[in-house]
């Protein structure tokens, strides 16, 4: 090798060693900053016929695998965690069977005081228990489905939030997509630049679940995985929200979810949401509403003493039950105020009819018997409740607090599972990207000795040029 070749393949060695300690001093500082990537520099040997090498890329050590496994995964974690929370609040609110807080239980309880009633028809005091659990109990359907509204409430302002930072995220990956021109490919900040977009991208995954492909000057564009366009280089879909029916749309493309007739998103927080909204919270509802319904419809049609559109001990608002306002029923039942001496009623209607217009025998059973009976009438509970129509009026608050309750425990396992999966998959992926201080430590006791040996070189070509001067 020439003298000149020498002074060339250790120069080249020097600049390579200082490219090397910069990566490798960048992955120790950064080794816990979230969503850094372990960069790598590739050495390749230098083309000129000098001889030495040169750091012709940094590239960050990721596993594209892993990185779209951990997306699914994370966007299926986040739709379970989604309908976990919405459920998890109303249903401790509900109770289940056996509390004595439940409807279920408040059913119970009214179901007790008609017994009393039937042995006692002519005490004041059982016809005014009557009327109390009565109160309690339609109280207890009230609050049931006013919190289901509240639910509902939020999860449409969850929506609207997770709509808007999906939409932050898209623009803000535009502009990175813009700003990524500005550098060389495989230079430092171009690695820097792609951890962001990774980052972005991750949370992206957890709203929708998405498909994302790279073009060849490093942009990135995210579609849903029904293949709707979300970012396509420098356009933006904007998602958007319609509140009335639930749907979802990217630009004019409908994205909503779970819908097989549209590219909808299957997983994410937004998912999770509209199962919500457009699933879950409408059964919940229809239970409580047709609950309200069979007990309405079952002391009108028991009360032998009522006209045509009189409304019998249970009303809605006050009013007879009307077969087209079924929608919230649950939020208006109250107990007729006939029965209320608050308000000039007798608590004697309870024995004799509410459409009785003076008391009868106060030994009389036999319109109390009627309305005991029409609690062990099947129900008839709509398809939609998923509760077994020959499920008996007496029997259905239970049926509903078991099936909610049984929602929501099925939704906590759902996420448990979705979020070991998750963390599974991450710990992989953070195996991978992650930095290892051990590693790195040697990395700088070879970088150490590479410089001395380059070092070494130039001080020996140095010498070597200043004997052949001295003989000159």
């Amino acid at each position: 090798m020439s003298l000149s070749g020498a002074l060339y393949t250790a120069a080249a060695g020097l600049n390579a060693n200082q490219s090397l300690s910069r990566v490798t001093a960048g992955n120790v500082a950064n080794s816990m900053t979230e969503g850094y990537a372990r960069r790598n520099a590739v050495l390749v040997s230098s083309s000129l016929g000098t001889g030495g090498v040169y750091v012709a890329e940094v590239r960050r050590e990721v596993d594209s695998a892993l990185i779209r496994m951990s997306r699914n995964e994370n966007a299926k974690m986040a739709e379970q965690q989604a309908v976990h929370e919405g459920l998890r609040d109303y249903t401790l609110f509900l109770g289940q069977p056996g509390d004595g807080t439940s409807p279920a239980e408040k059913f119970a309880g009214f179901n007790s005081s008609m017994t009393t009633l039937v042995n006692m028809p002519s005490s004041t005091a059982a016809q005014q228990g009557v009327i109390y659990a009565a109160e309690d109990m339609a109280t207890s359907i009230r609050d049931a489905s006013d919190r289901l509204a509240g639910i509902r409430a939020d999860v449409d302002m969850e929506i609207r939030y997770e709509v808007s930072d999906l939409n932050d995220l898209l623009y803000t990956l535009r502009d990175y997509n813009l700003r990524m021109r500005d550098f060389e490919p495989g230079s430092f900040e171009a690695a820097a630049y792609q951890d962001q977009v990774d980052q972005a991208l991750d949370k992206v995954s957890g709203i929708v679940d998405i498909r994302v492909t790279n073009t060849s000057d490093g942009w990135v564009n995210v579609f849903t995985t029904g293949g709707a366009a979300l970012l396509e280089g420098d356009r933006v879909q904007d998602v958007t929200y319609n509140a009335g029916d639930g749907t979802l749309f990217a630009g004019t493309q409908e994205i909503t979810a779970h819908d097989p007739s549209v590219r909808g998103i299957e997983h994410g927080s937004l998912a999770g949401f509209s199962s919500l909204k457009r699933d879950i919270i409408p059964e919940f509802q229809l239970q409580l509403d047709e609950y309200a319904r069979g007990i309405i419809e079952a002391f009108e049609g028991a009360d032998a003493s009522l006209t045509a559109g009189q409304a019998g001990l249970f009303t809605d608002n006050g009013f007879a039950y009307d077969a087209a306002n079924l929608e919230g029923l649950a939020s208006r039942l109250r107990v007729n105020e006939a029965v209320h001496a608050g308000s000039g009623g007798s608590a004697w209607l309870v024995r004799d009819g509410l459409g009785a217009t003076a008391p009868g025998a106060a030994s009389s059973v036999v319109q109390i018997q009627a309305f005991i009976d029409s609690l062990n009438e099947p129900m008839g509970a709509a398809a939609g409740t998923g509760i077994n129509s020959n499920v008996t009026l007496a029997d259905y608050g239970a049926e509903v607090v078991t099936a909610q309750g049984t929602a929501t425990s099925r939704a906590e396992k759902n996420f448990n599972a979705a979020r070991s999966a998750a963390e599974v998959i991450q710990a992989s992926r953070q195996n991978v990207e992650g930095v290892n201080i051990d590693e790195e430590m040697q990395n700088l006791m070879m970088i150490e000795q590479s410089f001395a040996a380059n070092s070494k070189m130039l001080t020996a070509v140095a010498e070597m040029l200043d004997t052949l001067l001295a003989a000159v």
